[in-house]
């Protein structure tokens, strides 16, 4: 319902007050057909960003792309791992740069 009054430029109070249970349900039905969020909106803009950067040579997807809204806890340990095994290789790198002059 936040979707369709914020579609409508209405509050939750006015579309309760003004719309029929018909007409919600009739919207809901409507909604699984096309949406009415942005999520198709994001959805378009990932797979361009995809292509762009495909045509540049990257190997990335257009679900690589999409905005993350929520993250999960355990993306939050992954990306935490990451981070560190990442810092450990620059550490690496780096040293043996420096063991090699």
């Amino acid at each position: 319902m936040l979707t369709l009054a914020l579609r409508l430029g209405m509050t939750l109070q006015d579309l309760r007050d003004r719309m029929s249970a018909e007409e919600l349900f009739l919207w809901m039905a409507y909604n699984q057909e096309s949406p009415l969020s942005d999520t198709r909106g994001d959805i378009q803009a990932s797979i361009i960003a995809a292509s762009i950067f495909q045509a540049q040579g990257a190997k990335v997807s257009a679900v690589d792309l999409l905005p993350k809204w929520k993250i999960e806890p355990e993306q939050i340990v992954d990306e935490v791992a990451q981070a560190e095994e990442g810092a450990e290789l620059l550490k690496a790198f780096l040293m043996a740069s420096v063991e090699t002059n």
